[in-house]
């Protein structure tokens, strides 16, 4: 008999006082013979108009694409290849994909950032894979770490010790990407990720944390309300990006 699965998983996305929202976002939960198979994801879109909106979708359906054909693999009892073999074909599959869309006139130069977190229960391990400057945070016992480095000038000059902090969060290049699917030879990071009981992964893109520091968040016990909350306090300063956030904790 399969036991209810012991995780909780929440979801926000808000256009703000944009016109489109570029964001777009997943959780997918599928059953395998093993156990349950979960995907989170955020990406946010460049590129102008629906480019943007465009290229997030297009990387999210092609990162959903390579972990339902992983969940075939599994289900016909072959062996299994490890998980962080599985984010990086998939994440080759998104970056080939928004390439080939931006052949295409209207949507030349679109690219977008890309952020997920691929979960396995029975193993009690996951691997996250990014690109960006959308985030990936580990939320442990002990409070909130980082998992993922931007990929952005800024911060690039901010670990070079060329710039303060203070001085990053102004500066006019801080929304220039270094990395980002659709820039050509595009090099996304794979982190290996192990959860305890009561440990989780929270993903967003920089329409939250821009305005609301990280320093800032809390997630109570109940995920989809802290999640709620944070992104109405990011409206309530301002709301001038997109903001998106999702969020798996083990039970």
């Amino acid at each position: 008999m399969r036991l209810a699965p012991r995780f909780s998983v929440a979801a926000v996305s808000h256009v703000g006082r944009r016109q489109n929202n570029e964001d777009f976002h997943r959780v997918l939960r599928l059953e395998v013979p093993q156990g349950n198979l979960l995907l989170l994801a955020v990406a946010d879109g460049m590129g102008g108009l629906e480019a943007g909106e465009w290229a997030s979708k297009v990387a999210i359906e092609a990162l959903s694409e390579a972990v339902r054909a992983y969940a075939e693999h599994l289900s016909t009892g072959r062996p299994a290849v490890g998980l962080s073999k599985v984010m990086e074909k998939a994440f080759a599959l998104a970056q080939k994909r928004v390439e080939k869309e931006a052949e295409k006139p209207e949507r030349k130069g679109m690219g977008t950032t890309l952020t997920a977190f691929l979960y396995a229960d029975w193993l009690k391990e996951g691997v996250v894979g990014h690109i960006g400057d959308s985030r990936a945070y580990l939320l442990g016992l002990g409070g909130l770490k980082r998992l993922t480095e931007d990929h952005s000038w800024v911060a690039e000059r901010l670990r070079e010790g060329v710039l303060t902090p203070t001085e990053a969060e102004r500066h006019p290049y801080r929304h220039v990407l270094t990395r980002a699917l659709g820039l050509p030879e595009a090099r996304f990071d794979v982190i290996p990720v192990r959860l305890a009981p009561g440990e989780g992964v929270l993903l967003a893109t920089d329409g939250l944390y821009g305005l609301v520091p990280e320093e800032e968040w809390t997630l109570g016990k109940d995920l989809q309300g802290s999640l709620e909350a944070l992104l109405a306090e990011a409206l309530r300063r301002g709301g001038d990006d997109n903001v998106t956030a999702v969020a798996l904790r083990v039970e």
